[in-house]
Formats: structure tokens, sequence, C-alpha cells
């Protein structure tokens, strides 16, 4: 299977999305996934791109375990593959802190939080507007508990 294919299937999976259909979508990023995999490598940009395609369509379908699921071995990968500070690591975190939330799970929330906050701390400013509203929905989950 080429590169040209994959790009292909990749666009009408996303097409899905788009349109709604996100059944259909998650089931095409799945196998996408894999072929990805087997085609290009586990740590190939490509593969880790449809991963977190997958994780998005199944958010957004409100499949908030499921997405945390397959969300979890993704930012596991990212950190390994780029290291904790790279910027596909910190809005993936960002992501799994906010699909756990979904899932009903504020205090793995706010730890995935804390954790960005951590990483954050260390690339930015102590006074970055970013940084300001993690801390601040730090504050919100810890409080929610």
């Amino acid at each position: 299977m080429s590169s040209e294919e994959l790009a292909v299937r990749t666009a009408a999976a996303e097409a899905k999305a788009h349109a709604g259909d996100f059944r259909g979508a998650a089931s095409e990023f799945r196998t996408l996934a894999r072929d990805h995999v087997r085609e290009v490598g586990a740590d190939d940009p490509r593969t880790l791109g449809v991963r977190l395609m997958l994780t998005k369509v199944l958010g957004t379908a409100k499949q908030f375990r499921k997405a945390v699921e397959v969300c979890e071995p993704l930012l596991d990968d990212l950190v390994r593959v780029h290291g904790p500070e790279h910027d596909e690591v910190l809005e993936t975190r960002q992501l799994l802190a906010n699909l756990r939330y979904q899932a009903g799970d504020p205090e793995g929330a706010a730890q995935e939080l804390e954790l960005l906050r951590s990483a954050l701390a260390r690339v930015l400013v102590p006074t970055h507007d970013r940084i300001t509203k993690v801390k601040r929905d730090i504050a919100f989950l810890q409080n929610s508990r």
C-alpha cells in the first residue's frame, strides 16, 4: 500500500468525521492506524496523527472512555518519540485531561493537568497565560471533588 493511498484514505476518514459519521470515521481511523504501523512504522508522524484523529473522533462522538483508552498509549508514544515538552505532547496531554474530565474522572484530569503544568513551566515563563489557565483548571477540578 502506498503513502498516497494512505493519505487518500485518511482524507476520506476525515471527511466522514466532518460529515458527522463518527462511527464510520472511527472504524476507518482504527484500520488506518494498523495499516500505517505496518507500512510506515509505529513512530511515524502520520501514524501518530491518525491515532490522534481517532482519539478526537471518539471524543467528539462522546465516547469519552474509549477516547481515553486510545489517548493514553498515544501520549506515552508521543512522549517517547518527542520528549515531554514537545508541542504535540502538550496538546495531547491537554486533550487527555479534557477527555478524562468528560469521562467522569476529575481526579485523573487534575493529575494530567498537573503534568501539563509541570511541562509548561519548563518551557514558558511562570506568568504565561497558558500556565495561569492550567492552574485555574486544576483548582476547579480539585474543588469539584
